[in-house]
Order: structure tokens, then C-alpha cells, then sequence
């Protein structure tokens, strides 16, 4: 979002798909519409061979941990998975790989996140593992809350702000496992409802604010932590200086800010080649971290504290 409040046009075509999946689907439906659109990956035969994300997997996790996913019964019919336009093969694919996904997590992840489980609101892919349904957003969320656990050392922080949020996936983790932490969620519509709905559903007492990002003279928040998650590739440059721009100014003193997106990516709609190294942080911040985010080699992860 610039300063005129437009949105980049990648972002707002993205905002418009998913403003057609909601009038279409419903709320109650995001997890197998909207979410595929943000991190939860759509594992297909035809292209697994590509998967870096796969391969990433396959060769973390140990063999005997293979055949127990392997010979653990998923069940597959049509009804269970409506909505997903996913034949059977397809099905048993995404659940395998969201399996062995969620073994990498509890082995280097964060347990808290985990031990919060997957929501049943949004209705999300029937991916069962010991019994419960599992999913790939809480086991990414775990890695991710691990790598700002680093970053905090040891820091409770007291009030977030999220930069695009998608429907909730982490804010969910972060409310789940900081219980005294406020909240605040800059978006762009319909995503910034679809958070709101989630949010206040599963944290009705909890402190949540909702910003629009064309409206971020509204925004009041001091943050001690501050999250981007592949928002910040979406927007051009320009609007990138106008984010950080703010959050000098707002953010606590020794407050953190982690950012995980792609190393490299270009911006197809708005003809621009995106690299998280280009960003220029505001020269009070200090780097704690920057590397290459499990699983997903091809982001980054990176932390700064002001």
C-alpha cells in the first residue's frame, strides 16, 4: 500500500480473487479456498518432481518415520475433501507431504504451536495424523515461532502488529502461545474481515485491532514485535519505505521485527524483481537473524531488533 492508500495491482487482484471466493464459499470455508492462495501448499503428482519443498523432506526425515506416514491410513473419499478439486491421488499426495511437514515440525518447531492444534473453523483438508487433524499452517507457524523465539531472546512481547495476515494462521499461534500479548492486523480487504471473523471466533476476549492498509493513520499500536510473512514481496518498493517508514516510528524501543519471504521473486503484474536483500531497514535496527527458512529453502527469514 503507497501513501495514496492503492494497492500494488498484484495485490489487489489477489484481494479480488479472494473477495470472489468468499461471495461464492462463505467464511466457513477459507481453509479450502483463500489459504491455498496464501502458505498452504498444493502438493500435485504432476509437478512434485519440482518440489524443492518435497525433496527437502524426503531427505530430513528418517526412513522408519517414511514408513509409519506410509502405512498410516488417510482417509480419501470425495465427500471428507469437497471442494478441493483434488482426484484421490492428489488427496493421498497433500497428505503425505502435510505429514511428513508436520514430523520436521515437532522435530525442530516450536511444540507450544503445535500443542494449540488446528482449528476446525474454516473447515480445513482432512489430514490426520495420531488421530487429530493436522495442517501445513500450524506446522510452518511452529518453524516460524521457533526462528522468533531466537530473534525475542527470551523477550515477551506485549503487543504484535502483522503485516497482512491472511485469514489468521498466525496471528492464531502467536495469541495462542503469548496469552498477554495485544494484537493488531494490517490488510487489505476481504482478508482483513476474514482475519476479524477468525480471530474474534477463536480469541473472543482477547485485545485484537484490524487497521486497513490504505488507512494507516488509524493505526495506534506500539509493537514489541512486529511480523511480515510473504506480504512484503506484494508490494512495490515504495510501499515497502512507506511500512518501514511507520514502523520506526511506532515500534517500542528493543522491539523485534521478523520477515520471512522469498529470497528472490518477481512481481508479474507489477513487472518488478523483488529481493529482501534490497530493503532498506531503518539504520537503528540491528540484524539478529537471516537465513534460508526450513522446508522452504528458497525464503528467507530474517529478524531485526530496533
Amino acid at each position: 500500500m503507497d501513501s495514496t492508500g492503492k494497492p500494488s495491482l498484484w495485490w489487489g487482484q489477489v484481494a479480488g480473487q479472494h473477495a470472489d471466493m468468499l461471495a461464492r464459499f462463505g467464511y466457513g470455508e477459507v481453509k479450502r479456498h483463500q489459504a491455498l492462495r496464501y502458505f498452504t501448499w498444493q502438493w500435485r503428482w504432476r509437478q512434485i518432481l519440482r518440489s524443492e519443498q518435497f525433496r527437502f523432506l524426503l531427505r530430513k526425515t528418517p526412513p522408519g518415520s517414511i514408513g509409519r506416514v506410509l502405512l498410516t491410513r488417510q482417509p480419501l473419499s470425495a465427500g471428507l475433501w469437497r471442494g478441493l478439486p483434488w482426484g484421490p491421488a492428489d488427496r493421498w499426495l497433500y497428505a503425505l507431504a502435510t505429514r511428513l511437514l508436520w514430523l520436521y515440525a515437532e522435530a525442530h518447531g516450536d511444540a507450544e504451536v503445535l500443542t494449540l492444534g488446528e482449528p476446525s473453523l474454516g473447515n480445513p483438508p482432512p489430514v490426520l495424523w495420531r488421530g487429530e487433524v493436522i495442517s501445513q499452517d500450524l506446522a510452518n507457524c511452529s518453524l516460524e515461532v521457533a526462528a522468533m523465539r531466537r530473534a525475542l531472546d527470551g523477550r515477551q512481547p506485549t503487543s504484535i502488529l502483522e503485516i497482512g495476515g491472511g485469514y489468521g494462521r498466525t496471528a492464531y499461534s502467536l495469541l495462542g502461545i503469548f496469552p498477554d500479548a495485544a494484537y493488531t492486523v494490517v490488510d487489505l480487504e476481504p482478508a482483513l474481515s476474514i482475519s476479524r471473523f477468525y480471530l474474534t471466533a477463536l480469541y473472543p476476549h482477547r485485545d485484537l485491532t484490524f487497521v486497513d492498509a490504505g488507512d494507516l493513520e488509524s493505526l495506534t499500536a506500539r509493537p514489541d514485535l512486529v511480523v511480515a510473512i510473504a506480504s512484503l514481496e506484494e508490494m512495490t518498493p515504495e510501499q515497502v519505505d512507506t511500512y518501514l517508514s511507520l514502523l520506526s516510528r511506532v515500534v517500542r524501543p528493543d522491539a523485534t521485527a521478523f520477515v520471512k519471504q522469498w529470497r528472490e521473486w518477481h512481481n508479474p503484474e507489477d513487472h518488478l524483481e523483488v529481493r529482501l536483500d534490497d530493503y532498506l531497514m531503518p539504520a537503528a535496527w540491528t540484524r539478529v537473524l537471516h537465513e534460508a527458512s526450513p522446508v522452504q529453502t528458497r525464503f528467507v527469514q530474517a529478524a531485526w531488533r530496533t
